[in-house]
């Protein structure tokens, strides 16, 4: 456990939390727990500016709006945790990027207070914590210390940092990881009602006497260990990090694409060789498309898309370099998993007189980077166009379990697929590489 930092006035919790982000480079999922959601959302962004520097931050907003996380998201769309968790949007769809914050993104509460009974305990925390794990990246979660369920929360994670005096009552002390607090000159106090959740306060007050006692026990062992020099002797307390995973970069998507954070799929940062998420699906690859023309600008081909898109399944685009070494971008539709199917999708083409009798040719393109999974399929039409709309050529392929993949691109190679890479960097979606998968739309 680090020390606590401190200061009697003018307390710094930006630069508390700055110092206490820099022992947390192996951990991947942390809660920060508070009971004030303006403290506790600023220490949070603190640690995330902090670690953004050095590889890709996702901080999560479970109060019901901690301001410093609300502040920095610079959209109008409403949604956020609460939306993903109880109406399945997608994460990669509510983690909004932070300008001029290198890595660092956010993902707001929602268009709902939080259900605490239910969010917390949920399964899936455990699955995201493995994937921001799998991939280097880091998750951190701003949550009340009196929302119940909350040491569940933290079991999922590799722990928690306190902030301010409040201990959660059933937080084990070996889940603490780190606390940033202000200790008043007089002693250690913390008024006992800062613990109790708001529906809990009509209890007995023989109830009430227990659970003041046991918080001030917990808390005050709390401080106790923040006082020992855990630090200098580089211990730790709570189960290690899992750390024998190479970092190669995340999900976060123009966010981040955390269909690969929740599923543990592998994405790719800048300076990694590209790999396949998804070597077992070769055999049952979407590999086949048809080739409708080759244009030789970006905005040509987008404007395909837009004129012809809505009437080709699958249609999307993918850079290449010719014999010169000019770039060229190839409109491409379709996805099938054998020859025959492309043949027959290229000759209804022509049939319908979206190519001439000569243009137009079957082409294997096996590779996709897949922007997002899971996608209900009343949803995909918006996504679809969402990243239509910002000239990202995506489309969608339906999976056994009725379910979409979001894929971007079409390549032949792992190397050419290369060529789309940056762009994709650029725009902060993550390189998750893949066999193209599914039946088309």
């Amino acid at each position: 456990m680090t020390t606590a930092v401190r200061s009697r006035r003018g307390f710094d919790w930006e630069s508390a939390a700055t110092v206490i982000a820099e022992s947390l480079d192996a951990f991947n999922a942390l809660v920060v727990v508070g009971v004030d959601p303006v403290i506790t959302g600023r220490v949070a962004v603190a640690i995330g500016r902090a670690q953004a520097s050095k590889r890709r931050v996702a901080v999560g907003d479970l109060f019901a709006e901690s301001p410093p996380i609300q502040a920095l998201v610079e959209t109008d769309d409403p949604h956020g945790i609460v939306d993903s968790f109880l109406y399945g949007v997608s994460l990669s769809r509510i983690a909004y990027p932070v300008r001029d914050s290198g890595q660092l993104y956010v993902m707001p509460s929602g268009t709902e207070a939080p259900d605490y009974d239910e969010i917390l305990p949920h399964s899936r925390w455990q699955r995201l914590a493995a994937g921001f794990r799998e991939v280097g990246a880091l998750l951190i979660l701003a949550a009340p210390a009196g929302a119940p369920h909350i040491e569940a929360l933290v079991s999922a994670t590799d722990g928690a940092i306190l902030v301010g005096d409040g201990v959660p009552a059933k937080l084990p002390v070996v889940r603490v990881i780190s606390a940033v607090r202000e200790t008043p000159a007089k002693g250690f106090e913390m008024p006992p009602e800062a613990f109790e959740p708001p529906k809990r306060r009509s209890w007995s007050r023989l109830a009430i006497g227990a659970g003041i006692v046991l918080t001030v026990l917990l808390a005050a062992l709390a401080f106790w260990l923040a006082q020992r020099p855990f630090a200098s002797t580089r211990h730790r307390i709570g189960p290690a990090p899992d750390t024998t995973h190479s970092p190669v970069g995340v999900q976060i998507a123009p966010r981040v694409d955390t269909a690969a954070v929740a599923s543990g799929a592998d994405a790719v940062a800048p300076g990694v060789a590209l790999s396949i998420a998804n070597p077992q699906d070769s055999m049952e690859a979407s590999t086949f498309g048809v080739e409708l023309m080759a244009a030789n600008t970006q905005a040509a081909a987008i404007l395909k898309l837009q004129t012809d898109g809505p009437k080709l399944p699958a249609a999307t685009f993918a850079p290449v370099l010719d014999a010169q070494g000019a770039r060229w971008f190839k409109v491409v539709t379709g996805a099938s998993a054998n020859r025959a199917d492309a043949e027959a999708l290229l000759a209804r083409l022509r049939k319908d007189r979206m190519l001439d009798s000569v243009s137009g040719a079957v082409v294997r393109l096996p590779f996709a980077f897949r922007v997002d999974s899971g996608v209900p399929a009343s949803a995909v039409t918006e996504l679809v166009a969402m990243y239509n709309g910002r000239g990202q050529p995506a489309y969608a392929l339906r999976q056994a379990d009725g379910t979409a993949w979001l894929l971007i691109g079409a390549f032949e190679s792992v190397e050419q697929s290369e060529l789309y890479a940056e762009s994709l960097r650029s725009s902060g979606i993550p390189l998750v590489l893949v066999y193209r998968k599914g039946r088309m739309f």
